[in-house]
């Protein structure tokens, strides 16, 4: 696939980082599956990792973490 961004680089399988703020909590997501763009770099993150990511925020805003790092799936 072309990507949507730059128009010149290819998407692929691959990995970025995710950082999702709430409120006083922060959490940064290591390792999440991603299509990269091998020109631009643009990361989009797949949405089944994206959702995951999500439900494990509302976690961690639930538990009062301030700040964590986690890699994707742990």
């Amino acid at each position: 696939m072309i990507c949507p961004i730059c128009k010149c680089g290819h998407v692929r399988p691959g990995f970025a980082s995710l950082t999702l703020e709430r409120a006083t909590t922060t959490l940064l997501f290591r390792q999440v599956p991603a299509m990269v763009c091998d020109n631009c770099g643009e990361e989009f993150i797949e949405e089944s990792a994206a959702a995951q990511a999500f439900n494990s925020a509302e976690a961690a805003v639930g538990a009062e973490v301030s700040m964590e790092s986690r890699h994707y799936g742990q």
